[in-house]
């Protein structure tokens, strides 16, 4: 074998076995969720629900406190247009951490946004939220 393919067979072990690490996989997910989140505040701040709906799975559930389990893209659509409606705005989010495991991957993050009070005058809102992401077709999905 000649003098370069011994010497730089090794290498490009060391570096393909180097960009599957699982810490580089965690930080290829942790990008994408991250680009979801910039999507889905795109979205939002266009007030294109359909947009946001496209973001999920098409059997993604969504839990807002207080209120019924949202089943299903078209339902999770007009949840978000709801809010949309109602006045809440400036929506912004925190990823804090993401842990993958296959085609699953949770993201723990923090949440505000600005809704209209009681008294009409806009309240700012914190909260913590945890959203399963689905990698179905290559991509990620709520």
């Amino acid at each position: 074998m000649p003098l370069i393919f011994r010497t730089a067979a090794p290498i490009l072990l060391l570096l393909a076995s180097a960009s599957l690490s699982p810490a580089h996989a965690a930080d290829k997910v942790r990008d994408a969720v991250e680009r979801g989140n910039r999507a889905f505040i795109a979205a939002y701040a266009a007030h294109d629900s359909a947009k946001i709906a496209a973001l999920y799975a098409s059997d993604a559930a969504a839990f807002p406190p207080g209120a019924e389990r949202v089943q299903g893209r078209a339902a999770i659509g007009k949840f978000w247009q709801g809010n949309m409606d109602a006045g809440v705005t400036n929506v912004t989010l925190k990823t804090i951490d993401v842990v993958a495991s296959g085609n699953l991957a949770s993201e723990t993050g923090e949440f505000a946004l600005d809704a209209p009070g009681k008294d009409g005058k806009p309240v700012h809102v914190t909260g913590k939220y945890v959203v399963v992401w689905k990698r179905s077709g290559g991509a990620w999905q709520l």
